[in-house]
């Protein structure tokens, strides 16, 4: 019907793209946040707007773009938002925040892991776990950090994919234009009846 570029998956695509640039400046998350948020979200989809008024106009589908994006798309991205804001504000839960004297903890762990294994009895699978926190003890951090940003990436992700069948929904309906009496062949039918 349209090119892909006014097309939910990709309005929502633009939309998130446009939310994301924004939401790690705020604070604290609260209503403010999500109000702020969603007066974006309406400048993103203004834009999207605009440019699709240089190649069509049809109302109609604008206003469905628009309440699929704002009652799909909008909520499911707030929840999705809310809990990534947090745990970024609380440093991902990292122990110390990840800092330098974290990172030096786990190095030190795993050496004293090293000396522990090389003076016990311990079966042989248990042997490359010290060294292992060794190498990787100073990126420890940084890693779970890593993990949890792919986690809400892919989330997002998820979350435009899912268009792909509201999109499907919202070119499927057809609103009714005229009342039912004025179809053809309804006033014949009425008056054979009379």
């Amino acid at each position: 019907m349209y090119p892909d570029e006014f097309r939910l998956p990709r309005v929502s695509e633009h939309v998130l793209a446009w939310l994301e640039r924004r939401r790690p400046g705020f604070g604290e998350w609260n209503d403010e946040v999500e109000a702020a948020l969603k007066a974006e979200a309406r400048l993103a989809l203004d834009d999207v707007a605009r440019r699709f008024t240089e190649l069509a106009v049809d109302p109609a589908y604008l206003s469905r773009l628009e309440h699929s994006l704002f009652s799909v798309v909008l909520p499911r991205y707030l929840r999705l938002a809310r809990e990534h804001h947090a745990l970024q504000r609380r440093r991902y839960g990292l122990w110390r925040g990840g800092d330098l004297v974290s990172r030096a903890v786990y190095t030190l762990v795993g050496i004293v892991l090293a000396v522990v294994i090389a003076l016990t009895r311990v079966p042989n699978w248990l042997e490359p776990l010290p060294i292992a926190l060794i190498l990787l003890g100073p990126f420890l951090p940084d890693m779970q950090e890593s993990f949890l940003d792919r986690r809400y990436r892919r989330r997002l992700a998820t979350l435009v994919a899912d268009m792909a069948g509201e999109q499907h929904q919202l070119e499927a309906y057809q609103p009714l234009t005229e009342p039912p009496e004025s179809l053809p062949g309804a006033g014949s039918r009425s008056k054979e009846k009379s």
